[in-house]
């Protein structure tokens, strides 16, 4: 937000408390920008802020019930929130929140999100589509983030029950996807599934905020399905390593594949001109630039959809 052309951050909240009390610029490695973190949730909303920017580990369904029905919009990269995959209850809680606020809730990111809204444009080149997909594929292990790996089932064991539970409760925000994406190009989905590979270390591998074991998970590959009449019509797919010791050994594009399987068959790639895309930023920025949108958005839960193109306005340098 800082620098932003359209963007006022007026207010930040503070997760850990030895953060509260300090300048938010240098909690983000900037200079001092006079505005300290806190944790009290009612001082915020009384600087009457247009938008917040939630971005938490894990949701706090009580603060975002107060937002919401403060009359303050909510942007996440929580792809789960803007549909059922925290369940029916919260998502109802949030929606209601909104209606009474008369707010708006977005929620993107680069995929789930933009990735699949940019196939969403590649697909009205064609006249005919028998399947859908995209696919994330990347080495993440330049992403010290040892609690979201340990969470997705890396480091257990291949033939743990656990490490397919893991991997398919992180991949909720897919689930969520794909109801989206079967909506926008008006097919009915019967049921949606889940399927996944692993690879093993071949040697003990420390990457200095965690170690991943000789034979045990140090890469997925999975599909989540979109399922019509028995065949799969939509999918979102994804390829994560940490490394590249470890067997098999997939390859990566280190970004986004989308391929329509039609006619014409198409397919669109979206790969960063450095040697990777910054993941903080490529995440962040589909939600960031939709905050005037969302704002100007009717009350409720909103998708992609329901809004025009989200696209980087004002940027240019």
């Amino acid at each position: 937000m800082v620098g932003h052309p359209i963007l006022d951050l007026v207010g930040c909240y503070a997760y850990s408390s030895d953060k509260v009390g300090k300048d938010v610029g240098e909690l983000c490695g900037l200079e001092p920008l006079g505005i300290r973190a806190s944790n009290d949730v009612e001082a915020l909303l009384a600087l009457n802020p247009d938008c917040v920017s939630y971005m938490p580990y894990r949701p706090n369904f009580d603060h975002l019930e107060r937002i919401l029905e403060s009359g303050c919009n909510v942007v996440t990269t929580m792809y789960m929130l803007a549909g059922s995959g925290y369940g029916e209850e919260p998502t109802r809680r949030l929606r209601d929140a909104a209606v009474r606020g008369g707010s708006s809730l977005y929620a993107s990111g680069i995929y789930p999100g933009h990735a699949p809204m940019v196939s969403l444009a590649v697909s009205a080149m064609c006249r005919r589509i028998d399947r859908l997909s995209i696919l994330e594929s990347l080495d993440i292990s330049g992403y010290a983030n040892e609690q979201m790996f340990r969470a997705q089932g890396f480091d257990l064991e291949p033939g743990d029950p656990a490490a397919a539970l893991a991997c398919e409760s992180a991949c909720g925000s897919f689930k969520d996807q794909i109801p989206v994406l079967a909506t926008a190009l008006g097919v009915t989905i019967d049921s949606i599934g889940f399927a996944v590979q692993f690879a093993t270390a071949n040697d003990d591998t420390d990457f200095g905020y965690m170690t991943v074991q000789k034979g045990r998970i140090a890469g997925f590959k999975g599909t989540i399905s979109g399922m019509k009449d028995g065949r799969s019509v939509i999918e979102c797919s994804f390829v994560w390593k940490l490394g590249d010791n470890m067997k098999p050994d997939w390859p990566v594009t280190h970004g986004y594949l989308i391929e329509i399987a039609g006619d014409p068959g198409v397919r669109c790639l979206l790969q960063p001109m450095g040697e990777h895309f910054d993941g903080t930023v490529t995440t962040a920025m589909p939600a960031l630039n939709a905050i005037p949108e969302v704002c100007a958005a009717p009350p409720g839960i909103v998708n992609q959809m329901g809004l025009p193109l989200i696209r980087g306005a004002h940027l240019f340098s």
